[in-house]
């Protein structure tokens, strides 16, 4: 009776304590949809489409738009080191951050977010992170170790893969980013994602990679922003069998009209 008492007590904390896990993990998604922007800006010159799938563990990707004191246009996509609430705390830092800030360029904006994700000193955790400054004729861009940008140019009929180096913010102290500047011409499309879309692995162990990433592009650049979206997640389902990715997958369309 002792050692069936004491079987049964174990069992009950175990499960409780297996709940207490779930519904902490089920809380952090949350938050995680909830820090996401819930409609999408409007503009006369470009469309504008996002998309976030989250994987089994909640993880830090993000992203958000966001307007200057000037009226200026800003897209950010994102990705917090490690998985739970620890990261989703790191993505609620560079969200208040970014909506604290004076207008600047870019790779200032990435200093001034480096400057402060360094003094709040979260340990291990840091943050990739691009952004773009979007006008009706320019896309001015930035990136702290995120993935390469997708650059489609209409005219030149031709998918331009970008790699902008650059450390995690809260890395190094006093660190610079680097700045690039690309023409916006109509029909012209833009792409930023997070790791977990290339580094996707299907049933077969096979890993989605930047190539299929830039032969979709191709074949799906005369749809809308939104269109190109939708596609690239049911792509992506595909890909995966139905299966959950082991890391979230985020990613921006950007399409000038």
């Amino acid at each position: 009776i002792y050692i069936f008492n004491k079987f049964m007590t174990k069992r009950l904390l175990t499960r409780q304590d297996n709940k207490r896990k779930a519904d902490e993990l089920e809380e952090a998604k949350e938050m995680q949809q909830n820090m996401l922007p819930k409609i999408f800006p409007q503009s006369e010159h470009f469309e504008i489409s996002a998309g976030l799938i989250t994987s089994t563990e909640v993880g830090g990707d993000y992203y958000d738009f966001f307007e200057s004191n000037k009226g200026e246009l800003f897209a950010v996509c994102g990705d917090a080191t490690g998985h739970g609430t620890t990261s989703g705390m790191m993505v609620s830092i560079i969200k208040s951050a970014l909506n604290s800030l004076p207008s600047l360029p870019v790779n200032k904006i990435l200093e001034e977010l480096n400057r402060i994700v360094k003094k709040i000193d979260l340990k291990r955790i840091k943050m990739s992170l691009v952004v773009s400054k979007i006008t009706k004729d320019k896309i001015v861009l930035s990136s702290a170790a995120m993935p390469p940008v997708y650059f489609y140019n209409a005219k030149e009929k031709k998918c331009e893969e970008i790699l902008i180096e650059g450390i995690p913010l809260g890395g190094l102290k006093n660190e610079t980013y680097d700045i690039l500047n690309k023409k916006f011409d109509k029909d012209d499309v833009l792409i930023m994602l997070s790791d977990g879309l290339p580094e996707a692995i299907n049933k077969d162990n096979e890993m989605y990679d930047y190539d299929r990433i830039k032969s979709f592009i191709l074949n799906n650049v005369t749809k809308s922003a939104e269109e190109i979206k939708d596609l690239l997640l049911k792509e992506l389902d595909l890909w995966m069998g139905g299966i959950v990715p082991d890391d979230d997958v985020t990613f921006v369309v950007v399409k000038k009209k």
